[in-house]
């Protein structure tokens, strides 16, 4: 299966990331919490975008810890870390290359990450490559999604332009073959790569409000991101989506009443331990 990731690397999709984050941080925050991530642990965050969820896990860790976040993307990185400078953070540092090939000496005490598994090509063969930098009794928390392809999108009125532009990004997103269920196969795959995962699963679904409230404004930011996937997986054209004034025509096609929504989007946290005597993988279930 080829890896796409659906996104288009922009100062428009920091910022949405870093808006996204804002919805997402309380539940990120209680599952890191919960299991475990505290002062003076060596943190590695996989996938690490604008650089949010690293930034989270080094105010957990202190001063005394410290934390490397990975991502493909040196645009990605670089802007990263110029976030960690401005917070004053001398705890965090930010590397360009793929999670799946580095290593660390020595191992860490914990692996983070949020949106990660959904994009990648084979998850359990990443979450075992992943494994490799965690020490034995180590901890592995992560947030992935849940999309409904198939099913109606959750914006109320359905036959608003608001609601076209979530069909827009969910065609974007399974074009790419982004996995729609990872949040739900997340506790079992964390089994299947020998791993001993919490029971203690949790979902938030963050719910908007337009055109007074920010849901508009979080529907742009993610069809701007996406319009080659869009585009690609002929939802729509670009003069369709019109995305200079797609905020502007949703606010005028907005019933009196407003828009409320969350467009199938539910985010599931599952935290595990890596026991002392790593198992073999249950590879002949991937």
């Amino acid at each position: 299966m080829k890896e796409v990731y659906p996104f288009q690397s922009s100062d428009d999709e920091r910022k949405r990331l870093i808006a996204q984050s804002g919805l997402v941080a309380p539940l990120t925050r209680r599952l890191f919490e919960r299991a475990g991530i505290t002062a003076g642990m060596r943190v590695l965050d996989i996938g690490s975008g604008s650089g949010d969820v690293a930034l989270l896990a080094a105010h957990l860790v202190g001063p005394t810890g410290e934390v490397t976040g990975i991502d493909r993307d040196p645009a990605q990185v670089e802007y990263a870390e110029r976030r960690a400078k401005t917070q004053g953070l001398t705890n965090v540092h930010f590397v360009a290359g793929d999670f799946r090939e580095i290593e660390f000496t020595p191992a860490v005490d914990a692996i983070v990450g949020r949106l990660v598994l959904m994009y990648a090509a084979d998850p359990l063969d990443a979450i075992l490559r992943a494994l490799r930098n965690l020490k034995s009794g180590g901890i592995i928390a992560l947030q992935e999604s849940i999309i409904d392809y198939e099913g109606p999108v959750f914006i109320e009125p359905l036959d608003c332009l608001a609601a076209r532009a979530a069909e827009w990004f969910r065609a974007g997103f399974k074009h790419a073959g982004v996995h729609s269920r990872m949040g739900m196969r997340l506790f079992g795959l964390m089994r299947k790569a020998g791993l001993t995962p919490s029971t203690e699963i949790e979902m938030l679904v963050p719910i908007q409000e337009g055109p007074d409230g920010a849901l508009f404004t979080t529907l742009v930011s993610v069809v701007r991101s996406q319009i080659p996937a869009i585009v690609a997986s002929g939802a729509a054209t670009e003069a369709e989506i019109q995305i200079d004034t797609l905020e502007e025509r949703m606010i005028a096609d907005a019933p009196a009443d407003g828009v409320v929504g969350y467009f199938n989007l539910g985010h599931v946290g599952v935290w595990a331990t890596k026991p002392y005597r790593h198992p073999r993988p249950l590879l002949a279930d991937r």
